[in-house]
């Protein structure tokens, strides 16, 4: 007798003899019920590896999906660690330079107090107008040019970046970075003549001077400025009141000096001391 799956089955007892290459998988059922016996054709042994197969490929191929997708994450760990490192290094310099310049507000209103200001006159002052300061008459030849060797601040401030410094913002600095209180008075390094008064957005609000032998300075940030292009102001002159305009994160004067248009250190030249 031939069984349809390829086997045969021999007389009355069902002795079933499977086919070369056939697959007999036996269920054993508890509780003494009958056990099944499944015969696989050939056919279908090759079709369940065939399935079987593919199936292992397609996981193989998942889980290298999922390894080189944490390999690509872990190779940038080290990078944002650095960016990290970055930011909190700029936080805390942010922080620093906020508490200096609350002292220095402190020590400015302290100083206003004892000269009998009242805060009322303070506010007025720290908002006066540009005609408040009547900067010399343009064309004067009564101002002398000087090089630039004075502190442009009254007060002492706070230097939080000098020149060839910053290397980790991607390029050099060409000046220095002075946090002070805004509305400080700003003043002349030196005797020269009023080459440009405009406001861009790196500089914000922006005096620059020309001075004796190719120097010239720059002031930026400035909140107000007081002084007209063409005008010739002498040493100490006030240019401006400092502020936070242009490319600036907190209250400061930017302080350039140039020589042949090439950033010079301007402590190199300042010969008076910083109060």
């Amino acid at each position: 007798m031939t069984d349809p799956n390829g086997g045969h089955k021999q007389g009355y007892g069902n002795i079933y003899t499977p086919h070369a290459g056939s697959m007999i998988i036996q269920v054993q059922r508890e509780g003494g019920l009958a056990n099944r016996t499944i015969v696989l054709s050939p056919t279908r042994v090759r079709l369940l590896r065939f399935v079987l197969s593919r199936t292992g490929m397609v996981i193989a191929s998942v889980l290298g999906l999922i390894f080189v997708f944490f390999g690509i994450q872990a190779a940038r760990v080290p990078l944002l660690t650095r960016r990290l490192a970055t930011m909190e290094l700029d936080a805390k310099r942010l922080d620093t330079l906020q508490v200096t310049i609350g002292q220095l507000q402190k020590r400015y209103e302290q100083v206003q107090t004892m000269l009998g200001a009242s805060p009322a006159q303070r506010g007025v002052a720290a908002a006066a107008p540009a005609a408040a300061v009547a900067p010399p008459a343009a064309g004067s030849d009564t101002a002398t040019m000087t090089l630039p060797t004075r502190y442009p601040l009254d007060a002492k401030g706070f230097v939080t970046r000098g020149v060839g410094s910053g290397q980790e913002y991607g390029a050099t600095h060409p000046g220095l970075d002075i946090a002070v209180a805004e509305g400080t008075e700003v003043r002349a390094a030196g005797g020269g003549l009023v080459v440009e008064v405009s406001e861009t957005p790196e500089y914000g609000k922006m005096v620059r001077l020309a001075h004796p032998q190719g120097y010239e300075t720059r002031y930026g940030h400035l909140s107000q400025t007081r002084v007209r292009q063409g005008d010739r102001i002498s040493l100490g002159t006030v240019l401006g009141l400092s502020g936070n305009t242009g490319n600036s994160t907190a209250p400061h004067l930017h302080f350039e000096v140039r020589k042949n248009n090439a950033a010079v250190d301007p402590m190199t030249l300042i010969q008076q001391p910083r109060q």
